[in-house]
């Protein structure tokens, strides 16, 4: 049994803006950083054998402080970033759907099979992310693993693990520092054992 627990990175400055990031290097915003430091606390009494994360910069902040709570070095792998939203990148929803009407919505409905402008599908980003969870898995069974990475790709494994079709992949939250936990069976199946767990973030104190 193989146990994951994957977190999304907290808020970042475009979160907060409404800006779509995707590759682009966006720091924490500073209820981002207040998210990280909860979320190491949530995770400090878990026993993990590796923390894993996206090398884009608001994933990395996010992961420190879970792996020095663990007297873990921190491993980065780039099959773990955001999905590249290409000429999207810095826009809000608004500036998107005046140059390119219609697209989000298409981007909601079928993102299987939808190209990004100058970007790449979610097809795409599933088989990079996928290929990293076969890697991991590969390591050996009886391990348990934190996974630092972002909204759309954490979406993607779950639909890699689970079997279901990427254009379900929206009707999975994924909240900012968000936990969702997932048990895999080598040569069986994958549980779903929680998902989107914001609870330790309940009394997070907000900038006036």
């Amino acid at each position: 049994m193989i146990t994951f627990y994957f977190i999304r990175h907290g808020e970042t400055v475009w979160n907060k803006s409404g800006r779509y990031q995707g590759s682009t290097d966006v720091s924490l915003s500073d209820l981002g950083y207040k998210q990280a430091a909860l979320t190491k606390e949530r995770l400090k009494d878990i026993h993990l054998d590796s923390v894993i994360s996206s090398p884009l910069d608001r994933a990395v902040k996010t992961a420190e402080g879970i792996a020095e709570s663990h007297n873990l070095e921190l491993e980065k792998n780039d099959l773990l970033q955001e999905l590249h939203f290409g000429d999207w990148e810095g826009l809000t929803f608004e500036e998107i759907e005046n140059k390119w009407p219609g697209m989000i919505d298409k981007m909601y409905r079928h993102p299987d099979n939808l190209r990004l402008p100058n970007g790449e599908t979610f097809s795409d980003m599933q088989k990079r992310t996928m290929t990293a969870m076969k890697d991991i898995i590969s390591r050996g069974d009886d391990k348990t693993y934190a996974v630092v990475s972002h909204g759309a790709a954490i979406r993607s494994i779950i639909c890699g693990f689970l079997d279901i079709p990427l254009e379900k992949s929206w009707n999975f939250s994924v909240h900012n520092a968000s936990i969702t936990c997932m048990t895999h069976y080598i040569g069986d199946r994958t549980i779903l054992t929680f998902h989107n767990s914001t609870e330790h973030l309940n009394n997070i104190k907000h900038d006036d």
